[in-house]
């Protein structure tokens, strides 16, 4: 994202080994944040997630490019799947929520009891109606079209690979 590399960490978390599944009760909100190394210039920055991100999530977070904008992803109280994205790339300010999509309402395979179910936006579309996704839990990807609320399976599906 404009020549940065761009991740999510947990701020002054207490242990060397971290594995967000069996972890993530011990984290609190204030220790996500997001680093940005400027690849030009060789320096970093920190960022705070949107404000609007006031639980930790049961599933890891997710950071990413989509649309040329950077944006936050992550599952809320189980039932919604919420993205934000940076308007503008280094305004904290600048967060808006794009999209929140109910789990149930929209046909998408989550089980609360799977604590390794993982949703990660993959492409948006050029109109921007479009959003492709991808389930850790589904070989199709997921097409939501966000203007009618529909979901769609598409006929791309995950390549295993035999030796």
């Amino acid at each position: 994202m404009s020549g940065t590399l761009n991740w999510l960490a947990v701020h002054n978390y207490p242990t060397t080994f971290f594995c967000y599944h069996i972890n993530h009760k011990n984290i609190t909100v204030e220790q996500f944040i997001i680093v940005s190394l400027d690849l030009g210039t060789e320096t970093y920055h920190q960022y705070l997630p949107p404000h609007g991100f006031d639980e930790v999530p049961p599933v890891e977070p997710t950071l990413g490019v989509l649309g040329g904008y950077l944006y936050f992803s992550y599952s809320y109280e189980e039932t919604e799947f919420v993205i934000w994205k940076m308007k503008k790339f280094g305004l904290e300010d600048s967060w808006y929520q794009f999209l929140k999509i109910s789990y149930q309402n929209r046909q998408i395979d989550y089980d609360i009891m799977d604590v390794y179910f993982q949703l990660v936006p993959l492409l948006l579309s050029e109109d921007g109606d479009t959003l492709m996704l991808h389930s850790n839990r589904e070989r199709e990807a997921i097409l939501y079209h966000w203007r009618d609320n529909r979901v769609q399976r598409s006929k791309i599906i995950e390549n295993t690979f035999i030796d």
